[in-house]
């Protein structure tokens, strides 16, 4: 630009002063130190010379004569002097001698011109002074004030082209000079240049100028914690670049925009413009704006936790980035390697987040000069990560490379930055006096510059208080909490999560110095700010947003109970805060998922609701994908997008019907209310010692008491340490009298002989029948109370509350199924039913490596209980032998029997055992890894081809959970392993989990594999049970009964205790 430019300015000053040069001729002169001859013969020779193009020896012949015309003592002396004068400008100009011309110009200016002279001279002035200015403006030479100081001194002078050019740079040194403060964090004086360079850019209609000032307005906004400044900046940033259509600008203001609505924790702000993005590359044809969608889509899957998925968009973006035969997307080489090692760094990948560490350094540096004092700081995450991975001696080395720079640094934030990152791998290697050193050094240069409610200086507060902790400086550690706490209040909000987190560590700190009450209001405080929190966000969160956010923030509920227990508040005020908070994490997303699919049925609208039955397909289908990433990565990635698409819409239609948040109303107020006189609930909790291990603790709540009482149990490792091994050795002689002590002991005072005692299992305890544990007396514990086990709190507010009374009796039952069939007849059972292609939505067959072999028990089992439900007026509808098929289970999605009862085989492998299994190879999520087998199974199971449109008969958990058996009081799962599956704080994820998520009552259930003669003995016996006239279906009353009567028949309990029911 700036060489077009200057060949256009030479041609107008050539054009300007051929006129002068014939008004020279022929005009006599009073000779100086020259002769009139000699100037005359100079001058003809000066222009000869100009002629010829032989600049250099011109320009020191119209030097020379200017020289001797100095005095401009007459007309012509003056005429002369003026013209050699401009021609020697342009000369200079001709030789690229800007700055000579432009001085030249400016003293030949300052003299006494004619209104002509000015106007010629200023022309010459104004242009060289543009190509001078313009030196300052690029390069290493830049600067930025001198650039300006001489633009705006010939603006005056300049018009047409010159003005043109010229006007434009002024704004643009402002936009550089904004920069230079911006690179060295000098916040304040780089607002106000990028505020004259965009009013400066808006006077000119530079409107692509503007967009970008903006962008560089909006991101300082929001490093100083400027959150509605940073917002509105990019929003009129957004405004201009519809305006012109930009669609790679577009994409990176509303990436922007997305960043920081989800930063604030504004759901809504966020899902919008995520969708603006999506709707935005599928109309894209740029190469930027794919590279940076692909990123965008990368970071919104790594925030939500899925991180495969993550790493395929990155992929994407990093091999868009490394073509060759493009050069629009080179530059972000950077971006893609950074973003894969921060991603591998959280997965754990530290192999791979170092090799793309060391990619990153060396693409940092092959763009940035060596003397650059931030050439080194890429070995700053490098550093971090060989922190993750323990290699202390990687990790140290990569620090020195850090601080080769640091002696050359003058910016406080580029040096608290190289400080707190040696504080934190210090930290990591347990070196707590070097962290604090490196904290408080880091926090002494920012001081010299920023204030205290700086963010990166309140950040540094809590690192402080860490570390004093981890001295011992419990004091000290209290008073840097404090000080966090009150700064992240003032700086984002007393609801923001950061406030809440500093709320939490101040009252873990007030608890070390013996301040138990301070420390427990501040924890029930940022416990009810969290429950306001998320029932603010939760209305507008896709599950999978929901999912992700509560990976984050379930732990601050969970771990007050062990904050309680150290502080000795078993039954105040606080603990029902900490009871609150239980209710709140148990079943969280089950309740949550639940919760949206009942606001469809109830209000919503027949598309709302194939809407909700699609999104659970495809992310079904993206989960089988899933077991092959690389094969797969298109589809996943088409489908993910589909489902953040349709998750986002749904979410929004729903909360126009409710915000359905009700589940999060159940608290300890709402669970007494439904307790009666006798009736006591027992709450299992666990939590992490970092010295004990894995914990144990119970809330015993009952009718009258005005909180609930907190119990200390037992540490898992005592129970490890009997040497049980298998279930049902809790129930032997050998080992119950010690389970007993550990278990009930610490119970049994706060309830009376015969109560009804609701529990809620956790962890090992989903292992352990209580009901089932024999007592000295010979009877079992379940002879002295009435046990009823209960997946949540919540189940028994439901249980009270709900009336089943009008459900039509009937029933469907399966057993005695076919698992190998031929096709032909598979294909024939299929036919019988209409399925939705949402329910019916399969992924690829797998190899498998075992088959399940018929259960001939069950076929007497469906049998018997089908005359004992007939003999008592039941509808029932049973399937045997081959019609027993997945597409049969499938047709009852939302039109479940009142009882539905399974005889079958059943599945659960963890992960690593999966990986021997062919069939299920590759799934690492528990809903996948357990299930039920129907008729036919045997065939996809085995990997054998199965016809166009026929499901194969492995029923997962996963495929459960998507159906709607609302209608089913109560599912007996007359198969192995059903019991069984992940424990987590969440809850049990597996069969009994799909069959709660799906609406069913009461499970029936088994904890271990036990023989197929016994379980049909156990079933039909308690069939008969349930139709006893003393028992009028009370089927917990039967179910008893039912376990007393086998006990008997076989005394070991690994052929009865198996069995439990769960409300």
């Amino acid at each position: 630009m700036i060489l077009q430019t200057l060949t256009l300015l030479r041609n107008i000053n050539k054009a300007l002063f051929i006129s002068l040069a014939l008004f020279c001729c022929g005009l006599q002169m009073q000779a100086q130190t020259m002769t009139e001859d000699e100037i005359m013969a100079k001058l003809n020779e000066a222009s000869a010379l100009d002629n010829a193009k032989k600049t250099a020896e011109a320009l020191d012949a119209f030097l020379l004569i200017g020289k001797n015309m100095e005095q401009q003592r007459t007309e012509v002396e003056h005429q002369i002097y003026v013209y050699c004068q401009a021609k020697a400008c342009m000369c200079y100009e001709t030789l690229n001698r800007y700055e000579e011309a432009y001085l030249l110009a400016k003293k030949l200016i300052a003299g006494n011109l004619t209104e002509k002279e000015k106007k010629d001279v200023g022309h010459l002035y104004a242009v060289n002074g543009y190509l001078y200015a313009s030196s300052f403006m690029h390069g290493n030479n830049r600067q930025s004030v001198k650039a300006r100081t001489i633009l705006e001194e010939i603006m005056p002078y300049a018009d047409g082209k010159v003005k043109e050019y010229a006007l434009p740079k002024i704004s643009e040194s402002w936009f550089f000079e904004g920069a230079e403060y911006h690179l060295s964090q000098q916040y304040d004086k780089a607002l106000t240049c990028y505020q004259n360079a965009l009013k400066g850019y808006l006077k000119l209609g530079k409107t692509k100028d503007e967009i970008s000032v903006l962008q560089h307005i909006a991101e300082i906004k929001g490093t100083l914690y400027d959150v509605a400044g940073s917002e509105n900046a990019y929003k009129q940033a957004l405004v201009l670049a519809k305006q012109i259509g930009k669609t790679d600008v577009l994409m990176e203001i509303l990436k922007e925009l997305w960043n920081l609505g989800n930063r604030i924790g504004n759901v809504q702000q966020a899902q919008t413009y995520a969708a603006s993005i999506d709707s935005l590359v599928d109309v894209a044809a740029d190469l930027q704006t794919k590279y940076t969608y692909y990123n965008q889509k990368g970071n919104e899957a790594k925030e939500l936790g899925q991180y495969g998925i993550a790493e395929q968009w990155y992929l994407r973006g990093k091999n868009l980035a490394e073509r060759t035969d493009i050069n629009t997307v080179a530059a972000n080489k950077h971006l893609s390697y950074s973003n894969l090692r921060n991603l591998y760094g959280a997965m754990g990948r530290y192999d791979d987040a170092i090799q793309y560490a060391k990619k990153a350094i060396e693409e940092f540096q092959a763009h940035t000069p060596k003397d650059d004092v931030t050439y080194n700081l890429p070995y700053m995450a490098l550093a971090d990560i060989y922190s993750l991975a323990s290699n202390k001696e990687n990790c140290y080395r990569s620090l020195d490379k850090l601080f080769e720079t640091s002696s050359r640094m003058t910016e406080p934030k580029e040096l608290f930055s190289l400080y707190a990152t040696r504080g934190r791998c210090s930290f990591a290697f347990k070196d707590y006096k070097s962290a604090l050193n490196d904290y408080k050094k880091a926090d002494e240069l920012l001081a010299a510059k920023y204030p205290q409610t700086d963010g990166d200086r309140i950040a540094l507060l809590a690192l402080m208080g860490g570390v004093e902790h981890q001295l011992g400086n419990y004091a000290n550690s209290e008073h840097y909490y404090r000080k966090y706490a009150e700064y992240t209040k003032a700086l984002y909000g007393e609801n923001s999560l950061k406030h809440i987190n500093a709320q939490i560590y101040l009252a873990n700190a007030e608890g070390f110095v013996g301040n138990v009450t301070n420390g427990c209001y501040n924890y029930a405080a940022a416990e009810q700010q969290l429950k306001v929190l998320m029932k603010q966000r939760i209305p507008y969160m896709s599950s999978t947003e929901r999912e992700g956010l509560w990976e984050s923030l379930s732990s601050l509920f969970t771990m007050m109970t062990p904050y309680a227990l150290e502080a000795k508040q078993l039954q105040t005020a606080f603990t029902k805060n900490c009871y609150d908070a239980l209710v709140m994490s148990k079943s969280f997303l089950l309740e949550s998922e639940r919760s949206m699919y009942d606001v469809i049925k109830r209000k919503g609208t027949a598309e709302d609701m194939h809407d909700y039955t699609m999104l659970a397909c495809m992310k079904n289908q993206v989960k089988v994908w899933e077991k092959d990433y690389k094969a797969n990565a298109n589809s996943i990635l088409s489908v993910s997008r589909k489902v953040s698409r349709l998750e986002n819409l749904l979410a929004n239609r729903c909360k126009g019907y409710s915000d359905g948040t009700d589940f999060m109303n159940v608290d300890y107020d709402a669970v007494k209310q439904t307790l009666g006189p006798n009736e006591v609930l027992i709450d299992f909790t666990d939590y992490i010692s970092q010295t004990q291990g894995r914990k144990y603790a119970a809330y015993i709540i009952n009718k009258v008491q005005d909180y609930p009482l907190l119990k200390a149990l037992f540490a898992e490792r005592q129970i490890d340490s009997l040497g049980i091994v298998r279930p049902d050795m809790y129930y032997s002689e050998d080992y119950s009298e010690d389970v007993l002590k550990l278990l009930w002991e610490p119970l049994k005072e706060n309830v009376s002989e015969g109560a009804t005692i609701y529990y809620v299992p956790s962890q090992l305890l989903f292992q352990i029948s209580l009901e089932s544990l024999p007592m000295p007396d010979g009877l079992l514990l379940g002879n002295h109370y009435h046990f009823v086990r209960l997946s949540s709190a919540r189940e028994l507010v439901k249980m009270k509350s709900n009336d089943s009374g009008n459900k039509e009796n009937t029933a469907v039952l399966y057993g005695g199924l076919q698992y190998d069939m031929e096709t032909t007849v598979m294909t024939e059972e299929s036919k019988k039913y209409d399925l939705s292609n949402l329910l019916a939505m399969r992924g690829e067959i797998a190899r498998g490596d075992s088959i399940f072999h018929e259960l001939q028990g069950t076929k007497e089992e469906i049998l018997k209980i089908e005359n004992v439900l007939k003999r008592n007026k039941w509808k029932v509808t049973s399937y045997m032998g081959t019609n027993g098929t997945e597409e049969s289970f499938l047709n009852l999605h939302g039109r479940s029997p009142r009882l539905l009862h399974l005889a079958t085989h059943g599945f659960y492998y963890s992960p690593s055992k999966a990986e021997n299994v062919d069939y299920l190879k590759g799934y690492t999520d528990a809903m996948f890894l357990s299930g039920l087998v129907l008729s036919g199974g045997n065939t996809a199971w085995l990997g054998k081809q199965l016809p166009k449109g026929v499901l194969g008969g492995i029923l997962t958990a996963n495929d459960i959970a998507r159906l709607d058996l609302s209608n089913t009081d109560m599912a007996i799962l007359s198969a192995c392993q059903t019991g069984q599956g992940k424990a987590t704080a969440e809850g049990l994820y597996g069969l009994q989990r799909a069959f709660k998520k799906a609406g069913v009552g009461t499970i029936v259930m088994s904890l271990w594999s036990v023989s197929d003669k016994i379980t049909s003995e156990f079933m039909t016996t308690f069939y008969e049970r349930l139709a006893d006239k003393n028992n009028a279906w009370n089927k917990r009353k039967a179910f008893e009964e039912t376990k007393e009567i086998i006990r008997k028949k076989h005394p070991d309990p690994y052929l009865w205790a198996a069995f439990v029911m769960l409300d």
